[in-house]
């Protein structure tokens, strides 16, 4: 069944409560003050029965100027806009804001309703249709239908039942994988023996019976006891449906209307967003940079901070790239449309479209930052998505959170993004981590870096201690993340700029060249180790027997790293000859027994019990042996 939302929009007494009404047999003014004043406050809602095996459902909004900020909480989620004209007045102030935010939510489909017909003759119904026709040209609604009704004598409300059910046939499928479910909630109220119940326009996704769900931004969870649609009991509403969910597990006055019902995980909550702002080209107001305005996008209304990046203001008709800072955390996605008014007075003034909604914050007139933003803002999906990964690299976040970010999920933008590794545009670099060409090669600089100001500090050491080098690439990174810092490292290691020896983390292709005097004490060292056997002394004892103790212990070190010396434990080597001896024993014994004991090798190769333990722990380490009970044998 394909689930449709018709929103109206018009002039206060223009006649749209009783449109619906018309329409549907419901009346939409649920509120005691509203059928008193006989205008629309809160947001009502009605269900269009139809014979076409379509979920119409109808969202009646406020048109009072006073009531704007209600209007916005219920426009925002529709498909079709009947645009509502009163014949006997024509286009009204409320017309002119209501059509400037229909165009700012990049809403495409409407149809013109010119309500009253019963009051006026022929002859001015004709010029206010004129009127209304030259008003719309050159916007979304240049070639949308027009039809005057009577709601008091019924003429012609039939015949915009059927334009509204064409139109509806011809509207796009919204996505309905419970993955991506996201319900603003426009009210919330509590239900004697349920408890809280929040209805909003289910934008996306799918609500079961029973799923868990996320409130955000306060990030609380609860359980979905019941669900109806047009007050009928479902066990799921699909998106494009008016929705009531009764929750469990949570408080109403934990819930606040424009809240977002959410699948957990979907959304980053933020005090940051990247924007595009678009001005009304009729507003008298004017932007500053650090003008506080009011934020509305689906129900949610909140102030912000604006911080342009570009410009020092804006005026009407212009646009302009921004950062947005929230007092309080939000919860919105990539591509959602917002509209923004004047702090005060309280005026309509412009909107814009969310470019990355947790991005970092930026300075003003940060040229890598706005050049990424109209990539963002101009490009194909392909270009987003790039971009994306590009601002997010620097957490490096899994390719699902950065997919998340994008607003879909791995099926819908999975194929963009492993042609973007295929392009090498995507650099794999750990297990489902995929980060961005230009962050990859960022990060081959700074190891350079850090590794060639190492060599040159310790030209005769073979590399810096591992730990140290992924604390320095961790703590230049600014990845305070362990295992991620620790993921950039192996990545070097293995694919990059460096490689791993012993231990320690070189330049690739780097080795220790020695000078005249350096050579001496390095030939020193090894005719040191090679007279002393197997029952070598400890590093320190043997550096603090010399003047130079530091130079020896570095040269023991380069010695060890071009293996010259091998390295048994952090404070005993062996000469490689005395080594190779001592393994070519342990070889021939285990050759012909197929098994040694602790005591055999150490009288094999005539040393104290210390030292045959070192060597074969070293061979269990190295996987050339292996403890089978009191014995050692080939791994």
């Amino acid at each position: 069944m394909k689930n449709v939302i018709v929103g109206t929009s018009g002039h206060i007494d223009h006649g749209k409560t009783w449109l619906i009404k018309a329409l549907t047999g419901i009346d939409a003014d649920r509120l005691k003050e509203e059928k008193q004043r006989g205008i629309t406050i809160e947001l009502g809602f009605a269900d269009m029965p139809n014979d076409r095996k379509m979920d119409i459902g109808i969202i009646d909004v406020p048109g009072h100027e006073k009531f704007v900020r209600h209007m916005l909480a219920g426009i925002g989620g529709i498909d079709i806009v009947l645009l509502v004209v009163a014949a006997d007045e024509g286009v009204m102030p409320q017309t002119r804001e209501h059509f400037e935010i229909l165009k700012m939510l990049e809403i495409d489909r409407g149809i013109i309703v010119v309500t009253k017909k019963d009051l006026v003759d022929q002859e001015w119904l004709g010029l206010v249709e004129e009127d209304i026709k030259e008003y719309v040209k050159g916007s979304f609604m240049e070639n949308a239908p027009l039809i005057a009704v009577s709601s008091e004598t019924g003429e012609n409300i039939q015949q915009l039942k059927e334009m509204i059910l064409d139109m509806a046939q011809d509207s796009g499928e919204r996505r309905t994988d419970s993955s991506l479910l996201r319900l603003p909630a426009d009210r919330v109220f509590t239900i004697g023996g349920f408890g809280t119940v929040i209805t909003g326009t289910l934008m996306e996704g799918a609500v079961h019976l029973g799923d868990d769900i996320m409130i955000y931004p306060s990030r609380k969870t609860a359980k979905v006891r019941n669900i109806q649609v047009h007050g009928e009991n479902v066990e799921t509403a699909f998106a494009g449906q008016r929705t009531a969910v009764n929750l469990t597990g949570i408080k109403k006055e934990e819930i606040s209307r424009g809240n977002v019902i959410a699948a957990p995980g979907l959304l980053e909550c933020t005090r940051l967003l990247d924007v595009r702002i678009d001005m009304f080209d009729e507003t008298r107001r004017i932007i500053n940079n650090g003008s506080r305005v009011h934020f509305y996008c689906g129900a949610e209304e909140t102030i912000c901070k604006v911080v342009l990046l570009e410009e020092d203001n804006l005026t009407q008709g212009q646009s302009g790239f921004a950062q947005l800072r929230f007092e309080e955390e939000i919860a919105v996605k990539r591509n959602d449309r917002f509209i923004i008014r004047f702090f005060s007075p309280m005026e309509t003034i412009g909107g814009g479209t969310v470019l990355n909604a947790a991005p970092e914050k930026h300075k003003r007139f940060d040229v890598k930052a706005t050049a990424m933003m109209k990539k963002q803002s101009e490009g194909d999906e392909k270009t987003a998505l790039e971009q994306l990964f590009l601002a997010e690299s620097k957490r490096i976040p899994s390719y699902r959170d950065v997919l998340r970010l994008f607003g879909s999920t791995e099926k819908e933008a999975g194929q963009i993004m492993w042609e973007l590794k295929d392009e090498n545009v995507l650099i794999e670099v750990g297990k489902d981590i995929l980060l961005h060409k230009d962050y990859v090669n960022s990060v081959n600089k700074m190891v350079k870096g850090i590794l060639s100001s190492y060599h040159a500090e310790n030209p005769i050491r073979p590399g810096m201690p591992k730990e140290e080098f992924r604390s320095k690439l961790g703590n230049g990174l600014k990845v305070k993340d362990g295992k991620k810092a620790d993921i950039l490292a192996i990545f070097q290691t293995e694919h990059g700029v460096a490689e791993e020896k012993d231990g320690v983390i070189a330049l690739k292709g780097f080795e220790v060249c020695f000078d005249e005097a350096q050579q001496e004490l390095a030939d020193r060292i090894l005719s040191d180790y090679l007279a002393a056997g197997v029952e070598v002394p400890e590093k320190e004892e043997y550096a603090s027997r010399s003047r130079n103790g530091k130079q020896v212990l570095e040269m023991i070190d380069a010695l060890a790293g071009s293996g010259r010396l091998v390295r048994l434990n952090h404070q005993f080597y062996l000469h490689p000859q005395i080594m190779e001896k001592a393994m070519g024993e342990l070889r021939k014994k285990l050759d012909i027994d197929g098994k040694i004991t602790l005591a055999e090798y150490r009288t094999i190769i005539n040393s104290s019990r210390k030292y045959a333990m070192m060597i074969l722990e070293y061979t269990d380490e190295q996987k050339i042996t292996r403890m089978n009970g009191d014995a050692r044998e080939y791994h």
